[in-house]
């Protein structure tokens, strides 16, 4: 008979909630009720596979409590049906460590070659939404009728990131840890993080989000830069979340891609067309959502017309939720994962001696000869670099 090994049941069910695969981990684990109610120990074979599902430290099963793992910057969510506000993923809080080794990476950088702060951070003063608004037209420089020149979503994204880019802003879009496919970003609990900084500012957008959904969540987190708040987020186009700063940033992101001259314009063109949603939700390169909460907003229909048209919309959704991280040439994918900005100062920095491979492969997540295509790859895209 295999020896068991004597962990706690209380780590067992830590990393049980903390993983956020509940239900992948009752069908993997045939014991797992009787681990969690303390009937049963695992053999340690059973705990490695254990750990490895739930993503969590092997070491963390012998201690004699469940650490607490504490997240550096606001995570603002809405409560769960339950009331509870549930802990951070392996997933998230992995990312998270990342992009701060990247920044920092990134800020050394400037703070050699530049030297200079970027006076836009935190230069919101707070008075009023359309404000914020404006600064972030006039931070990105974009028109109001940008969208309309942009084919389809991913274009208008690609448009708003270069924008970003050119303000020394990075962006990185990814769906996934890493490169794992086997670990995807949860939408449920966030949709982006940005990491404010008056050196390197940083836009984290959960790439297995909707497209029109990544759009609104890159100008939420440009909002945040302005105010000066680092923060986890939702940035939920019904303005769900309580905290103030939030309701802030989504105010401004709506009024940005929908602004309210031209909303009203093309709603009385269209309303009562078949299909205005969506033809509405495409000039302006939102989700139909978007259009939904920002008719109601500006009183162009009532509460009890938006709750049905949100109601049907949730019956009939079919937006493309695809990242193009798990699609497509695999380094472009990664040029959207790592963002442009930031591979290029790798490749810069790697190229002069100043970073040492095993650095780079370290802050790229890239193994050798992965990363000597992928600075080829880069090399080859030559649209310059700030420095």
């Amino acid at each position: 008979m295999a020896n068991r090994v004597p962990v706690k049941a209380e780590l067992l069910e830590w990393a049980y909630h903390r993983s956020m695969r509940e239900e992948y981990l009752n069908d993997k684990f045939s014991k797992l009720t009787d681990w969690l109610k303390g009937e049963l120990q695992p053999t340690f074979k059973q705990l490695q596979d254990y750990a490895k599902a739930t993503s969590t430290p092997l070491g963390y099963f012998f201690l004699e409590q469940p650490p607490v793992e504490e997240i550096p910057i606001p995570h603002y969510r809405t409560v769960e049906k339950d009331g509870m506000m549930r802990q951070a993923s392996p997933d998230l809080l992995e990312t998270l460590r990342t992009m701060q080794r990247r920044q920092d990476f990134m800020r050394d950088y400037y703070d050699k070659y530049v030297g200079e702060n970027l006076s836009y951070v935190r230069s919101y003063n707070g008075n009023s939404e359309k404000e914020l608004t404006l600064k972030i037209r006039k931070l990105l420089n974009i028109n109001k009728g940008w969208a309309r020149n942009q084919r389809n979503y991913q274009e208008a994204l690609n448009y708003l990131i270069a924008q970003c880019e050119k303000k020394r802003i990075m962006v990185m879009v990814n769906g996934i840890v890493g490169f794992n496919t086997h670990r995807t970003l949860n939408v449920q609990e966030f949709r982006g993080f940005v990491l404010v900084d008056k050196m390197a500012p940083l836009i984290f957008i959960n790439g297995a989000d909707a497209k029109s959904a990544q759009i609104f969540t890159l100008i939420h987190e440009v909002a945040h830069i302005l105010i000066g708040s680092s923060a986890i987020v939702e940035a939920s186009p019904l303005y769900e979340v309580d905290a103030r700063v939030e309701q802030l940033c989504n105010i401004a992101a709506a009024e940005f891609l929908c602004p309210e001259d031209y909303f009203i314009q093309d709603w009385q063109t269209h309303y009562g067309d078949e299909g205005y949603y969506k033809t509405l939700a495409n000039n302006f390169k939102v989700s139909p959502i978007v259009i939904g909460r920002r008719a109601l907003g500006l009183n162009m229909i009532s509460r009890d017309e938006f709750i049905e048209f949100y109601e049907t919309y949730k019956k009939n959704i079919h937006e493309n939720k695809d990242s193009s991280s798990s699609r497509g040439n695999f380094y472009n994918n990664a040029r959207v994962r790592l963002g442009n900005l930031f591979s290029r100062v790798v490749l810069s920095e790697t190229q002069s001696g100043e970073l040492q491979y095993s650095d780079a492969h370290s802050l790229t997540g890239m193994k050798r000869l992965t990363f000597d295509r992928y600075m080829n790859f880069i090399e080859e895209r030559n649209d310059g670099i700030l420095k």
